[in-house]
């Protein structure tokens, strides 16, 4: 059911829905959690190129975060992405944000 509350797309919580809901075991500036961070999407059917023309000037991280949050818009888009909370409640500085993936 749609919200009302601003929505948000979280890389790490994409990543982790994409891992099986378990926390990823490498930081994501590392090599090896480049690498995990880029199979995950690929296993999902999001594979990257090796070469990515201009984005090749951006940092490795940054492209991948880009490419999970578009897998997340896709699902959003599709009507099956998940949300924190689930149901969002508004708090005394203003709206509810809520996060998708």
């Amino acid at each position: 059911m749609p919200s009302d509350a601003p929505e948000e797309v979280h890389p790490e919580v994409s990543f982790r829905e994409l891992a099986g809901g378990a926390p990823l075991a490498h930081a994501k500036k590392t090599r090896p959690g480049q690498n995990l961070r880029r199979s995950l999407p690929a296993g999902a059917g999001l594979v990257l190129p090796d070469e990515l023309g201009e984005a090749d000037r951006v940092p490795a991280d940054d492209v991948l975060d880009a490419a999970v949050a578009a897998w997340s818009a896709h699902r959003i888009a599709l009507g099956i992405a998940g949300r924190i909370p689930e149901v969002p409640e508004p708090d005394a500085d203003g709206p509810a944000v809520e996060i998708r993936y």
